[in-house]
């Protein structure tokens, strides 16, 4: 095999490797970005309704609860300001 060979070789299956390569890269980021965009607002749902449940639960408990709760915020607090 001369060396004219084992470069056109080369050439050939790098040419192809790009060729297959980017319509499959293209293919995989436009099916990721549907199924992000689809999927986004039913995340952004669960997320804030897990808040307002939070919320509501907290506004219902009793005195000795909301006290409990807020001091362990303050301990969080306290601790990610060291």
């Amino acid at each position: 095999m001369s060396r004219f060979e084992l470069l056109s070789g080369k050439l050939v299956i790098f040419l192809s490797a790009i060729v297959i390569g980017i319509p499959l890269g293209l293919i995989a980021a436009t099916l990721h970005f549907i199924r992000i965009l689809i999927q986004y607002p039913f995340d952004l749902y669960r997320v804030t309704y897990e808040q307002w449940v939070h919320r509501v639960n907290l506004e219902q408990a009793d005195m000795w609860t909301r006290h409990i709760y807020r001091m362990e915020q303050a301990k969080k607090e306290e601790f990610h300001n060291e």
